[in-house]
């Protein structure tokens, strides 16, 4: 069922965006009244919608995530998220607690051509991220052939601290400006974990940042939707171009 409400809250938000996406659009083409260019360079920060809501609806979960991204030049933004992560799994023969904080790098490219005085991305990018996390094990079970005596879960107190894990991650995604510097978004992801701390006698069934695992592979994948705001910090100074060059680029930045 859990899964089942995220893949409807993933289609909601593709619905809700794609439609702010496309009224922005229409709605700037037709006014334009702030004739802006996009040639602001700032800092753009946020949170993980996707995180609180679910720390609200489950009992089992607690996480946070900041977002952030930097604009280095008119496509490329140098982007990271940064958060911590509790969560309790309970599975037939094993329950465990994972809890710890991670930090992903990497850099994102808008590959979306906005009308002028418009700021929205579609972007595709790439992230570093590394994970430290400690594991405790809640409950287990022994296993047995014994019709008679069948298994039972006991209590463990076994705890294992001071585990990290590295992965790469490759993502797409939207963000939309729904109000003058409030962005709405969303990303999609594919990761794949090349180096991980197991605790000893069991394994991670879960990693803050990456998320849940498994034993056929190393590669998981998610999504997440988030709020942030831009800061513009300065302006570049455009160099000067050919009339039919500078009508061009006022239509498509």
């Amino acid at each position: 069922m859990t899964n089942q409400i995220r893949i409807f809250a993933c289609f909601i938000s593709t619905l809700l965006l794609s439609g702010v996406c496309i009224q922005a659009q229409v709605q700037d083409t037709i006014t334009n009244t702030s004739k802006r260019r996009n040639d602001t360079y700032g800092l753009r920060v946020g949170l993980d919608l996707k995180k609180i809501i679910q720390t609200i609806a489950d009992d089992d979960y607690r996480g946070f995530e900041v977002v952030g991204d930097y604009r280095l030049t008119k496509k490329l933004y140098l982007a990271g998220e940064i958060g911590n992560e509790k969560k309790s799994i309970s599975e037939t023969s094993l329950g465990t607690t994972t809890d710890g904080s991670y930090i992903k790098v990497g850099i994102d490219a808008n590959v979306h051509k906005n009308l002028i005085g418009m700021r929205n991305l579609i972007f595709v990018g790439a992230r570093y991220g590394v994970a430290s996390f400690s594991q405790r094990l809640d409950s287990f079970s022994i296993a047995t052939e014994d019709s008679f005596f069948p298994s039972q879960q006991i209590a463990g107190t076994f705890d294992q601290s001071g585990l990290s894990t590295h992965w790469l991650e490759f993502l797409a995604g939207l963000k939309v400006e729904v109000l003058d510097g409030l962005f709405l978004g969303m990303s999609v992801a594919v990761q794949y974990k090349f180096i991980e701390d197991k605790p000893d006698g069991f394994d991670n069934l879960y990693i803050p940042g990456f998320g849940t695992t498994n034993d056929f592979s190393d590669f998981s994948a998610g999504f997440n939707y988030f709020v942030s705001y831009y800061i513009p910090l300065y302006k570049k100074k455009l160099k000067p171009k050919k009339l039919d060059e500078q009508k061009l680029d006022n239509l498509q930045q």
